[in-house]
């Protein structure tokens, strides 16, 4: 009986082992990134504008380089609409990537504009990655609106909707120039509404659109931007950088100025002009998936070079500059911290 129990018990000894054996050849086979596919929405702003074709572009380049992250690029409305829409839908935090910039995080955290009793712990809206810097300014297809001042009494288009993130900053730093925006005729329309709209007549200035090309100080006009110029002889109004740091100085608020030499926006643009410097990036909530920032990040980081075949504003984009939205480590998503540290990458900004 003892030979028989013997025999028994070794018997599933050796079942179990070869059970276990099997198991670990089958851990090795498979590759520890194995993940389940996911699936993931890309959304920037409308046609048009630069962001819109970058985002086009990485979802492009994740759908050709991940085995298991998918993703769809879609038209978006800009940072308020994103951060709102996933602050009232929950559901959608996990696999949303977005168009975020750091005046709108500034301006949701002083609850302003849009944001304006619309509570959120907007923390927990994190950037993944640059997109590219834009510049901001202001034009007419009136030869006779030279200054800032000259807007006063006049039909301008800031921004898209009423108090959103662009007219509150022009107004901000009009004020520290002498102008009363109370006596400027406000409109509002998109990128390539509001250059419709001034090349038809119907507004007297417009703001401008440009993308960073080559550091320092090498800008292209956005799409919106760049036919305009094509098909009117556009006038570019400068903001001075004292103006633009008085601002900054009493509120707080992020942005910066850059002066692009004569020629560079237009053939009428004679003086250098100041533009309004504001950083773009790729965000998400906090709770998106680490394995999923990461391997964002890892397409993103391996095909760097290849951003600047889509749009001018890709060119800036590359392994070095992934994190240069001058803003600080807290701000990232902890997977894309985590990315940026075992790559070497510096995490600071153009300005640095």
């Amino acid at each position: 009986m003892r030979k028989k129990g013997f025999a028994r018990s070794t018997g599933c000894l050796c079942f179990a082992l070869f059970l276990a054996v099997a198991a670990f050849s089958v851990a090795i086979s498979t590759p520890a990134s194995a993940q389940e596919p996911f699936e993931l929405t890309i959304s920037t702003l409308p046609a048009g504008f630069a962001s819109y074709i970058m985002g086009v572009a990485l979802a492009e380049q994740i759908n050709k380089n991940s085995k298991w992250l998918k993703a769809t690029a879609m038209e978006g409305r800009g940072p308020a609409e994103h951060m709102k829409l996933l602050v009232t839908k929950p559901e959608k935090r996990t696999n949303y990537l977005f168009f975020n910039t750091t005046w709108d995080i500034w301006e949701a955290k002083q609850q302003i504009g849009p944001y304006k009793g619309f509570r959120f712990n907007y923390d927990e809206f994190r950037f993944v990655s640059l997109l590219g810097i834009a510049g901001n300014g202001l034009c007419s297809v009136n030869p006779t609106i030279k200054t800032l001042k000259d807007l006063e009494g006049r039909r301008a288009i800031f921004d898209s909707g009423k108090g959103k993130g662009r007219q509150i900053t022009y107004e901000g730093v009009l004020k520290e120039a002498g102008v009363d925006p109370t006596k400027i005729k406000f409109q509002y329309a998109s990128g390539k509404a509001a250059a419709d709209a001034l090349r038809d007549g119907l507004a007297d200035a417009a703001y401008t659109g440009h993308v960073l090309k080559n550091l320092p100080n090498v800008y292209v006009n956005s799409p919106f931007q760049a036919e305009l110029v094509a098909t009117k002889d556009t006038y570019f109004l400068s903001f001075d950088p004292k103006h633009a740091k008085a601002y900054k100085q009493k509120s707080g608020h992020p942005l910066t100025v850059v002066r692009v030499p004569p020629k560079m926006l237009g053939p009428k643009q004679t003086e250098p002009c100041g533009l309004l410097i504001k950083p773009l990036g790729f965000a998400a909530h906090v709770s998106m998936p680490d394995q999923v920032v990461t391997e964002i990040l890892r397409v993103a980081y391996e095909n760097a070079e290849r951003f600047k075949e889509y749009t001018p504003l890709g060119a800036i984009l590359t392994k070095e500059t992934l994190a240069s939205l001058s803003i600080p480590e807290e701000a990232y998503h902890p997977a894309a911290l985590k990315f940026f540290k075992e790559k070497g990458i510096k995490i600071g900004g153009f300005e640095d």
